[in-house]
């Protein structure tokens, strides 16, 4: 291990869960660095307030993900947590995890990144919104996948009141209103019932049919219904789609057909797509409190047109439409994700740039993603303390090019779509690789690991 002298200074960029993990793996290795984030408190979307345009939580939350597949590794979620936590215990957890591991120094919050700008010798030049600009050595970038709203492009003009997710904090704005809520993924089929309570109608229109996963089946957390071991196997062995057969098979067999639930029929495999986890919709749909609507082609006033022809008059949208992966500190020309296709290697690293890293930039189809970004951020840490080398820069582009491949030919064509991966494969993929970059670390020498710049140990002054 190269000696703490030489160690980088890096920058995180955000301390929502990406964040936090990747800040407590590089404290842990001795790493030094700063974390930012412009929010006032840790917790990136779980830190709820009543601000739009910050967070995308609202007042009646809970997460879709069972809590024992949203924990840290090495710090579990209190055993007095109900099996799908409020929002404000999730940030409370998230709280307990910095202060017990003791790097809240270390984040500076009210402080975001307006901009970074590489250098030749591999450093970067970090300006801050206090209009500070400091030199890193490294920097991982955080900022989550929920900041800039994916809205659709409809004919016509609506008359009435729209907002995107991102913005919706309670149902008591629309009491007694006819309301449409756009989009099937978790937010749609959530809000959609948290809207239901108190809206007059509630419509909720989908492209396509999809496949919904309740809470419990049989008095169990889904989760328990499904096997990592054979979802891993099904992935990475069995070619697509047959292996997309048997899922759907196991879910028809386990669940039943939406299509008997008032759902569209879907068009395509259980699990070529991200999950849509809602314990409460099957039950609003049956008693009537919401009805199922095609895809929107037109809206003139108040009227809103569906691809079936069918119409219905209403008095605000709600879009759930997802969001635009999106670095607006980082010039387009060293790296975007236009559409939300994310060209890194293992979802990580930028070929030519090797002194900066991604943490978060992707979704993982098997319930939650907070173990993912954990061993994200523990590869990264490793990398640089020198414990882990990269691949040549042929070799990275040559794997990011087979990745695009898999994700075309595995998953529907959708932005939503296009940076989701197995969650399951993906961390079995990552725990080898780092076995792979250390080999190569030790193979190499010094020459292959990565190496400070020569700046000293603390960030310098530009």
């Amino acid at each position: 291990m190269t000696t703490r002298q030489r160690l980088p200074k890096v920058c995180v960029i955000g301390a929502g869960v990406a964040g936090l993990a990747a800040a407590k793996q590089l404290h842990q290795a001795g790493i030094p660095f700063d974390c930012y984030d412009p929010r006032d408190r840790v917790g990136g979307i779980w830190a709820y307030t009543e601000q739009t345009g910050i967070t995308s939580a609202w007042s009646t939350l809970n997460m879709n993900s069972p809590r024992g597949t949203y924990e840290f590794s090495d710090f579990p979620m209190p055993a007095n947590f109900p099996d799908f936590p409020r929002h404000t215990q999730v940030w409370e957890y998230l709280e307990s995890y910095v202060d017990h591991f003791g790097f809240r120094q270390y984040i500076h919050l009210n402080t975001g990144v307006e901009r970074i700008i590489p250098h030749e010798d591999g450093t970067w030049s970090v300006t801050l919104t206090s209009g500070e600009t400091l030199r890193y050595d490294g920097m991982v970038v955080a900022n989550g996948h929920h900041n800039e709203p994916l809205l659709p492009d409809y004919a016509g003009q609506f008359a009435g009141g729209e907002i995107h997710s991102r913005d919706y904090r309670h149902r008591e704005p629309y009491t007694g209103k006819r309301v449409l809520v756009v989009g099937f993924g978790n937010s749609g089929s959530q809000i959609a019932v948290d809207v239901s309570h108190t809206a007059q109608d509630t419509f909720l229109s989908l492209r396509r049919g999809g496949w919904l996963v309740p809470h419990y089946h049989l008095g169990k957390p889904i989760h328990e219904w499904f096997s990592p071991g054979a979802s891993y196997f099904f992935d990475k062995y069995l070619p697509w789609p047959l292996s997309g057969m048997i899922s759907t098979l196991f879910y028809r067999l386990l669940l039943g057909y939406p299509e008997k639930f008032g759902l569209p029929k879907p068009d395509h495999y259980f699990g070529s797509e991200l999950l849509t986890i809602s314990e409460n919709l099957i039950n609003r749909i049956g008693d009537g409190r919401i009805h199922i609507k095609p895809e929107v082609t037109r809206v003139e006033g108040h009227t809103v047109i569906f691809s079936d022809g069918s119409q219905e008059t209403v008095d605000e949208i709600i879009y759930c439409t997802g969001y635009k992966l999106t670095f607006p500190f980082l010039d387009p020309s060293i790296f975007a994700a236009p559409d939300n296709h994310v060209r890194l290697y293992r979802r990580i690293f930028l070929p030519g740039r090797p002194s900066i890293c991604f943490i978060g930039a992707l979704q993982a189809s098997a319930w939650g993603f907070l173990p993912v970004f954990e061993i994200q951020a523990r590869l990264v840490a490793r990398y640089f303390c020198g414990e882990y080398a990269l691949p040549s820069p042929k070799q990275m582009e040559q794997a990011i090019v087979r990745e695009a491949r898999l994700v075309a030919q595995r998953f529907i064509d959708s932005p939503r779509n296009h940076y989701l991966t197995n969650g399951y494969v993906y961390m079995a993929d990552l725990e080898r690789e780092i076995k792979r970059g250390a080999g190569r670390a030790r193979k190499a020498g010094s020459a292959g690991r990565y190496h400070a710049s020569s700046l000293q140990e603390s960030a310098s002054m530009v």
